[in-house]
């Protein structure tokens, strides 16, 4: 219950167009969900925004769920996105289930629609500075964190390597458990990804990247 943590939540549906890395564009419309604390005088001015983890067919936010007592703590802002196509539509997952948007309330969520994962590393940019431009009432961020886990990671990684140089949006990073690989640009199976993705030198801005025993394949 937020509410005796002091904490609010809010769901918000974002519609625009999406660009791809091959420069395609496309409509979407997802949704996110802010939480925050309901006395502005205990906000740190930092918000988390969360790229939510989509490998059990469902959106999952698994680091709020790891690092939710420190999160409300601080005082953090946090931002759930539903950035990838799985969460919101259903498709391929590790446990073959969907529990998608869609699938769990056809009605209040029938009118979004996500074009495909070449789509996501945009959608997340797009959110991002809807943050940083103070797009939601009284919630004036300092700094905006980008954060994910697991194939979330993956995506970061990605998005670290070969999108925030000319994205420009977030003020830094954490990628928490991304295995080895990156996610593809175009839109394919983060799942099956098998490349080594080390980070690229010159990164513009803070990226702080924890792998554990499983994601690297030492346990398997």
């Amino acid at each position: 219950d937020l509410a005796t943590l002091g904490y609010g939540a809010e769901e918000f549906f974002v519609s625009a167009t999406a660009a791809s890395h091959a420069g395609e564009t496309a409509d979407y419309t997802t949704r996110i969900v802010v939480l925050r604390p309901t006395d502005d005088a205990q906000f740190n001015g930092t918000v988390l925004v969360e790229w939510l983890n989509v490998s059990g067919g469902i959106d999952a936010p698994a680091v709020w769920m790891m690092a939710h007592r420190e999160i409300v703590r601080a005082g953090f802002g946090y931002v759930a996105v539903s950035a990838q196509r799985v969460g919101v539509e259903g498709g391929d997952s590790l446990v073959g289930a969907n529990m998608s948007l869609k699938a769990q309330n056809p009605e209040r969520y029938s009118t979004l629609n996500h074009p495909g994962d070449a789509f996501a590393y945009d959608i997340f940019t797009q959110v991002g500075r809807l943050i940083k431009d103070g797009a939601i009432d009284d919630f004036s961020a300092e700094a905006v964190l980008a954060i994910g886990e697991s194939q979330s990671a993956m995506f970061l990684t990605t998005y670290v390597n070969e999108v925030d140089h000319g994205a420009a949006t977030y003020d830094g990073f954490l990628v928490h458990s991304r295995f080895g690989a990156g996610a593809p640009l175009d839109g394919g199976s983060a799942i099956e990804s098998t490349e080594p993705a080390p980070f690229r030198g010159g990164l513009r801005v803070p990226v702080l990247t924890l792998l554990t025993v499983d994601h690297i394949g030492l346990g398997e």
